[in-house]
């Protein structure tokens, strides 16, 4: 099993949770899905780096999702609505672009990183796509959506055997 993929799975279970069960699907409960998020992607690349396992880009994506985390944090202090959608969309875009990068660089595991980033791609069109400004209900609803599926898709990556563990098995002996 993989523990940064675990970690970040639970994170994007329980922002998706949070999303679905929220009373209201305002720009604050996007802040918090993504405070969420954020700090379950920030404890991962902790645990990357101090497993000694993290290139240059996981410590990119640490100090970036702490940024995201302390930005929208702050949002109840000095921010717009337009603010919290930006955000958004720049986990969005960042996200996307991260993980192609990891794709790129992490041969392994580069199937898992590629699907994430297409999530994340997904994601930001479905943002861009809407138009009204006053529309938090969608955006908050995609960005839960998004956290869902992230889920999912990490909780089955990470239980899914790497292939050097596959080999590793014997296979089970067979009783004649």
């Amino acid at each position: 099993m993989r523990l940064t993929q675990i970690i970040q799975a639970a994170a994007a279970l329980i922002a998706g949770l949070y999303v679905t069960f929220a009373q209201a699907h305002d720009a604050r409960a996007g802040m918090l899905a993504l405070l969420i998020m954020s700090i379950g992607w920030f404890a991962a690349a902790v645990v990357s780096v101090t497993r000694g396992r993290a290139v240059l880009i996981n410590i990119v994506v640490g100090v970036g999702a702490a940024a995201m985390a302390w930005l929208s944090q702050s949002f109840e202090a000095n921010a717009t609505t337009t603010f919290a959608w930006e955000l958004l969309g720049s986990w969005a875009l960042f996200g996307t672009l991260a993980e192609v990068l990891l794709g790129l660089l992490h041969k392994p595991q580069r199937r898992d990183h590629f699907i994430s980033a297409g999530l994340a791609a997904l994601l930001f069109i479905a943002l861009l796509a809407i138009t009204s400004a006053s529309d938090s209900v969608s955006r908050v609803g995609f960005f839960g959506a998004y956290a869902m599926l992230l889920a999912v898709h990490l909780g089955i990556s990470a239980a899914t055997p790497k292939a050097n563990e596959a080999e590793a098995v014997p296979p089970a002996e067979t009783k004649a």
